[in-house]
């Protein structure tokens, strides 16, 4: 992997001094483009994703969505250098919302797509590329003081905070990763002791104070994102149509009504670093084949269609293996809960810029 070397290239005034250009030298822009796959294919919202899961089962993208923050440039001697990202309807303060998923054909997600983050960084000999899968708590203003990012309203927050379907309460706070499949035949749950069919997909709650205390990885909370239709089996199992991923911080505690800081039993937030990293040539892929390896698409054995990030819930153990986080402490009083494991993040990856979708 050669190194990646910025030349800045401005108009230097005749006048300014060596010294002068030392003391400021100017930034670069910088652009870092991201990617969603399944294998070596691209995926998007008009294309059958092949393959997918335990079963190989056929399946079409329904929503892809994530939040990263803390991006930063590695440079030659090992230090990580911040990115100052541009402000604008997809990066705030430190971070970005990565949308793959329009409101076109299968797909159920945003009007426009984005697919990088962009922003400046400082003259340097660049290698690497890292950056965290999650909205931090916190961040700085301009003024010094803490800005509320996570754990805030949606309603008032700047964009991208502001989004519904990307929010599960106040007290959960964002939705972290949104990845959600239509796999062929549906996905089949057991059946629900007095409880409406119409719930079974996600048992999507309105935002009340009620909710703002509820636990998302049981319920998942955002109104904007409709019940959908569900089938009763002459068996008395339920048939959905959507298998759901949505990862957030879980076991939360406070009041951010009042201020309170909150804390979450677990953060689940993923770092991600990649020591070789040409983002002149390279991009960084998002691998669904990788991400539900192991999964069975078609099948769900309890609680929320899929993974809401809930410790008791099953699908949610082979997901959380594949995204590098502890889904339960690894021993008694570990406090490892929602952090790094021992394993690694395996669903992110380096590729080249040219990745198309497979067309059936």
């Amino acid at each position: 992997m050669r190194a990646v070397s910025f030349i800045f290239g401005s108009t230097i005034l005749a006048a300014a001094t060596a010294a002068s250009l030392a003391a400021s030298p100017p930034r670069q822009t910088i652009a870092v483009a991201f990617g969603l796959s399944a294998g070596s294919n691209g995926v998007d919202c008009g294309h059958e994703i092949k393959g997918l899961g335990k079963t190989h089962v056929d399946a079409k993208l329904h929503d892809a969505r994530f939040y990263i923050s803390a991006p930063a440039l590695i440079d030659r001697a090992g230090r990580e250098v911040p990115i100052q990202l541009d402000q604008n309807d997809w990066q705030y303060a430190d971070t970005a919302l990565l949308n793959f998923a329009d409101r076109s054909r299968s797909c159920k997600g945003m009007t426009a797509l984005n697919d990088s983050v962009k922003g400046t960084v400082p003259p340097g000999d660049y290698r690497g590329f890292t950056f965290v899968v999650g909205v931090p708590s916190l961040a700085k203003g301009e003024d010094g003081k803490d800005i509320v990012l996570n754990h805030s309203n949606f309603a008032t927050a700047p964009a991208p905070l502001d989004i519904q379907a990307m929010a599960w309460n106040w007290l959960a706070g964002r939705k972290f990763v949104k990845i959600e499949v239509d796999p062929e035949g549906g996905v089949t749950r057991p059946p629900l002791p007095r409880r409406s069919v119409q719930t079974a997909a996600a048992a999507p709650s309105q935002t009340t104070d009620a909710a703002a205390n509820s636990d998302p990885s049981k319920s998942d909370s955002a109104k904007s994102d409709p019940p959908e239709a569900a089938r009763v089996n002459a068996d008395g199992t339920v048939t959905v149509s959507t298998w759901m991923l949505h990862l957030g911080s879980t076991g939360c505690k406070g009041d951010p009504l009042t201020g309170e800081i909150i804390s979450c039993a677990s953060a689940n937030r993923i770092p991600v670093r990649f020591a070789a990293f040409d983002p002149q040539k390279q991009r960084v892929v998002l691998d669904l084949e990788s991400l539900f390896n192991g999964v069975d698409l078609n099948r769900d054995a309890g609680g929320a269609t899929g993974c809401m990030s809930g410790p008791v819930d099953p699908e949610c153990t082979p997901i959380f293996e594949r995204l590098g986080l502890n889904l339960k402490e690894t021993a008694p009083d570990a406090n490892d809960a929602g952090k790094p494991s021992k394993t690694g993040i395996q669903i992110f990856r380096v590729d080249s810029k040219r990745l198309t979708a497979t067309k059936k």
